[in-house]
C-alpha cells in the first residue's frame, strides 16, 4: 500500500475501513442466511477482524510526519506576513488527525537547498499541542540570512525537508514555582512552546513572566497571541521592552537591565527557574545581570536540569 492511500485510511476512515466493513458483513449475513451454515460466519468474521487489523497497522505505521532519523518532506499550507521582516509557516501534517509531539522548548531541524548546498536551521514550532492536521513555525529573515530568504520565497503546495525534534529543555509539569523568561527578536518561539505546554495543561500551576525585548512596535512578533494569553491565564504576565520605540510607546525603554528583571521577574530561589533566549549578544548579557541578581551561574549551552537555562 502506498503512503497516499495509507494517509487516505487515516483522513477518509468512513471509505477505507468503515464502508468496506459494512459491505462486507451485510454480505457475510446474507451468505450465512441462505446457506444456513455457521461456518461462513466463523470465516468471515475471522478474515474481518484480519482485514480491520491490517488496513489499521498500515495506516498507523505510515501516519508519523517527523522522525528523528530521516528527512520527511511536508507541504506548506499557509503563509502569513506578521512583521515586516517575520512570517508565520504553516506545514501539513500527513493526516488531518495527526498531532505533532514535539516536547517543549525543542525544535525541528530543517533542510533547505540554497546554492547547490543543504543548509540546516533549527526552528521551534509554536502551534501548540492539541493542533490537529498542522504546525506553525515562525521565520525571521535577515539581510544575509539565505535560509530565511529561500523561506520567503516559498509558496503554498511547496515543501520543506523536517526532521526530529531536537533539543535539551527539560521540562516536567509544576517543576517550578514560578517561571522567569527573557527573550529577544525571534527568541520567542521556544518561550511560546513552553507557554504552551503549560496552559494547555489544567494540573500546571507554574507561574510565568515574560521581558521580551525588540526594536521597534513593528518587531514584536505574536504580540496579539501574547496579550491573548496574558489576559486569558492569570498566572502568565507579559512586559516589552523597546530600544527605539515611536512617540506613544508607553512600554519599557531601551535594553533588558537588572532593574527590569528584579521588577518583572521571579527571584532566585530553589522553586523557580530562569529561560532565555535571543541574539547572543543579549543572552550574554541576561547571564551576566542574572548572576548579579543571585541566580546560579549559567552556561550558553545549558543542561536539560539547569536553573538558568538557554536556548
Amino acid at each position: 500500500m502506498s503512503d497516499k492511500n495509507g494517509m487516505a485510511i487515516l483522513n477518509e476512515p468512513l471509505h477505507g475501513i468503515v464502508i468496506p466493513s459494512i459491505l462486507f458483513t451485510v454480505g457475510l449475513g446474507l451468505l450465512t442466511y441462505l446457506t444456513e451454515d455457521v461456518k461462513y460466519l466463523t470465516i468471515g468474521i475471522t478474515a474481518l477482524v484480519l482485514f480491520l487489523s491490517s488496513r489499521t497497522y498500515i495506516a498507523f505505521s505510515r501516519r508519523k510526519s517527523i522522525h528523528e532519523s530521516k528527512w520527511n518532506p511536508l507541504e506548506l499550507e499557509e503563509k502569513t506576513i506578521i512583521t515586516k521582516n517575520t512570517a508565520l509557516y504553516r506545514f501539513k501534517l500527513r493526516t488531518s488527525l495527526e498531532t505533532l509531539d514535539v516536547p517543549p522548548g525543542y525544535h525541528l531541524a530543517v533542510k533547505v537547498p540554497v546554492d547547490g548546498k543543504d543548509q540546516i536551521r533549527y526552528y521551534t514550532p509554536i502551534s501548540n499541542k492539541f493542533a490537529a492536521g498542522y504546525f506553525d513555525i515562525l521565520v525571521k529573515s535577515y539581510k544575509d540570512g539565505k535560509v530565511s530568504k529561500w523561506f520567503a520565497g516559498l509558496k503554498p503546495g511547496d515543501t520543506v525537508d523536517f526532521k526530529g525534534p531536537v533539543g535539551r529543555f527539560g521540562y516536567t509539569t509544576n517543576s517550578s514555582r514560578r517561571i522567569g523568561m527573557v527573550a529577544g527578536g525571534s527568541g520567542i518561539t521556544p518561550m511560546l512552546s513552553v507557554l504552551n505546554e503549560i496552559v494547555t495543561t489544567p494540573e500546571d500551576s507554574t507561574k510565568v513572566s515574560l521581558i521580551y525585548a525588540n526594536q521597534t512596535e513593528n518587531d514584536i512578533a505574536l504580540k496579539d497571541e501574547l496579550d491573548e494569553l496574558a489576559e486569558k491565564y492569570p498566572n502568565f504576565e507579559v512586559h516589552y521592552v523597546l530600544d527605539s520605540p515611536s512617540a506613544g510607546w508607553e512600554g519599557d525603554v531601551g535594553y533588558v537591565t537588572k532593574e527590569l528583571m528584579m521588577k518583572y521577574l521571579p527571584p532566585p530561589s530553589e522553586d523557580n527557574r530562569l529561560v532565555i533566549c535571543g541574539p547572543p549578544q543579549m543572552k550574554q548579557l541576561v547571564l551576566d545581570l542574572s548572576a548579579e541578581i543571585g541566580w546560579p551561574k549559567g552556561m550558553m549551552k545549558s543542561k536539560p536540569e539547569d536553573k538558568v537555562f538557554v536556548f
